[in-house]
């Protein structure tokens, strides 16, 4: 359980609108005075047990809200002094929704109760300290007195019972209480055997892991650098395979970028000589092929030529003067057909020599071509590319693969100078030595040594009890007679365990309402609360009593460095109330783990002076620990420089 807050408005002291967050650990509110510090820690009181308490005539107007947490729920507990009316309403932890549970002080009670609330009296028994300045028998004399009266007769020697019919069934009695006395001496003993060997545990597993730490750190480091070289070196050896695989482009990887526009521009130069030879080519094999032709075309001239030369020899011959003009133009036609075909055949002649020299500068272009750029060439036949830009884009990884080899080397250069071989004979010895350490030895030895105790301590077998016969009663003396004082001591007296009467707020009470909200024995509160309460009585009593153990008689027994054992009843009234408030903050501490209910500090502490309110600060820090803790003062000197949170109203 935890109380997140209260909101105060408009009520009749302190007035003025008050909305207090309280710390989950140790919070101080400071108030004008101690009656309202302590109005203000019953209210709260009085909220959280609305019908035990009549919360809604505490005052006659404004409201009071409080908010806390039971379980895994907010509930809001809300009184309204004007109206006389008091409501809780929870809100969901899931999904935030609010739902109104109960107008009924009885129901809201009983549900607090269900949820796991103590009852109203171990409320105030358990959660509660500093509300009266004496307690409910300090203030009614006859009580005062009967308990001084037992308190001096517990100081004073026993004297020897007479023999009676029943002392056999009282010396039962007396060896069952011997024997639960041992007991419990011997449970408590094992709590605090089982409490120095868990700390010495706990001290073991601190210093291993103080150990293991550094050597952990040490070997995390040595792991991971180990891991990294490993892991470069295989990055390595892949990297350089893969450049062993295009070892041929180690030696243009430098320059290709030149090589490449170099044979790019071969390329181009070749196909454009090419173009251009091609198309020369085609003229000439035109004009080759005309003048072939030529000598068909010449035939009808040379035949036109010699038929007039045959008419006109033939005319002349006859005496035609006419025919010898015939043969001369025959003549003529037969010059010109002959000077005809002879500029043929050299035009021919020129143009097979054309053709000639255009092979030729063909094939030096192509042998300057596959000289200049044999290189690429050779490249690209090696590697089976078919283009220019794959042989481009493999020089390109080739360099990438390159430069990360090179950045490899230096970085396993740096690498071998940190993890040399004296590196990878310390994490060998760290592997070796991981779990065989002093420490893990030391650790292995507390558990064992705490696994070695038994788990409890069995109940004895007691012996059974005979029926006891009850006393006849004494003769009344007459009301005129007076019996000395002395007489009155002679009288046979019995147990003082018979004598004692239980307060409601001593030792036996709280372990009682302890055993009995938890479910557990007495014996078993005992053992749990002993190694926390020799810790708050050290401190609430300025070392003056430092243990406690029950006595035979059932009763408390305190001893302390300086001091004998002494029985709760024969303590000073402050010296009881001191060692009542350190075995409540005991139990507590030690009970928290299974019950955590906040605990309401008023303003009236059994303390006196600077060093007792300071011890009693610092105890309830240490309580804030494990349960919450909510102080009201009216003056926060010096619980303030010990608080988590501090208020002020």
């Amino acid at each position: 359980m935890r109380i997140h807050g209260i909101h105060l408005r408009g009520l009749s002291a302190p007035a003025g609108d008050h909305p207090l967050g309280l710390d989950p650990g140790y919070t101080v509110v400071r108030l004008a005075d101690a009656q309202s510090a302590r109005r203000l820690v019953e209210l709260m009181q009085a909220l959280l047990y609305p019908a035990s308490d009549a919360v809604a005539s505490r005052d006659a107007r404004g409201r009071a809200v409080l908010s806390l947490a039971l379980r895994s729920d907010a509930y809001v507990i809300a009184a309204d002094f004007a109206r006389q009316r008091i409501s809780l309403g929870r809100q969901d932890a899931k999904d935030g929704g609010y739902q109104a549970l109960s107008s009924d002080p009885r129901e809201i009670e009983d549900y607090a109760l269900a949820v796991g609330l103590p009852p109203p009296d171990d409320f105030r028994r358990l959660q509660t300290c500093g509300l009266s300045a004496v307690s409910g028998d300090e203030l009614l004399p006859m009580r005062r007195e009967s308990r001084s009266a037992a308190r001096a007769a517990a100081l004073r020697p026993l004297t020897p019972a007479k023999p009676s019919p029943d002392a056999a069934a009282l010396k039962r009695v007396a060896e069952r209480a011997r024997i639960l006395a041992d007991h419990e001496e011997k449970a408590l003993a094992l709590a605090q055997e089982r409490a120095k060997r868990e700390g010495a545990l706990e001290r073991a597993l601190a210093a291993a892991r103080s150990g293991r730490v550094r050597s952990e750190g040490r070997l995390a480091e040595l792991r991971n650098t180990d891991a990294e070289f490993t892991q470069l070196q295989r990055d390595h050896e892949a990297t350089l395979g893969e450049l062993e695989k295009h070892a041929a482009l180690a030696e243009v990887v430098d320059d290709f970028d030149a090589r490449l526009t170099h044979f790019r521009a071969l390329a181009a130069s070749r196909d454009t000589e090419r173009q251009a030879i091609d198309e020369t080519r085609a003229e000439v094999l035109a004009e080759r092929a005309r003048l072939r032709a030529a000598p068909r075309r010449q035939i009808v001239p040379i035949g036109l030529g010699l038929a007039l030369g045959v008419a006109g020899a033939a005319a002349g011959a006859v005496g035609v003067p006419l025919g010898y003009g015939l043969a001369a133009l025959g003549l003529l036609a037969l010059l010109g057909a002959m000077v005809m075909a002879r500029a043929a055949q050299s035009q021919l002649a020129r143009a097979e020599a054309l053709l000639a020299a255009l092979r030729v500068r063909e094939r030096g272009s192509e042998r300057r071509f596959e000289t200049e750029g044999s290189q690429i060439r050779g490249l690209l036949i090696s590697l089976g590319m078919d283009s220019v830009e794959s042989l481009a884009a493999a020089v390109a990884r080739y360099g990438e693969l390159l430069a990360r080899s090179q950045q490899e080397t230096r970085r396993l250069a740096e690498l071998g100078e940190r993890h040399g071989s004296s590196a990878r004979e310390e994490l060998a010895q760290l592997e070796r030595e991981r779990g065989q350490g002093e420490a893990v030895q030391a650790v292995r030895a507390a558990r064992d040594a705490l696994l070695a105790l038994p788990a409890e301590i069995p109940m004895p077998d007691l012996p059974p009890l005979l029926p006891i016969e009850p006393a006849p009663p004494e003769p009344e003396p007459p009301l005129e007679s007076h019996a000395p004082p002395e007489a009155e001591e002679e009288t046979p007296r019995e147990p003082l365990g018979d004598l004692v009467e239980r307060p409601s707020s001593g030792p036996a009470a709280l372990i009682e309402a302890v055993s009995r909200l938890l479910g557990r024995s007495e014996a078993e509160i005992r053992a749990r609360v002993a190694p926390a309460l020799s810790v708050y009585l050290r401190a609430l009593t300025g070392g003056t009593f430092t243990n406690a153990r029950r006595a035979d008689d059932g009763g408390w027994v305190f001893r302390g460095a300086s001091r004998e054992e002494q029985p709760y009843l024969a303590l000073p009234d402050r010296e009881r109330v001191l060692v009542c408030l350190a075995l409540q903050l005991a139990l507590l501490e030690a009970l928290s783990g299974e019950r955590r209910v906040p605990l309401l500090v008023g303003p009236e502490l059994p303390l006196r002076g600077e060093a007792e309110l300071r011890a009693f600060a610092r105890a309830l820090k240490r309580l804030s620990a494990v349960i919450q803790v909510v102080h009201a003062c009216a003056d926060d000197a010096p619980f303030a420089e010990h608080a988590a949170k501090c208020l002020a109203l």
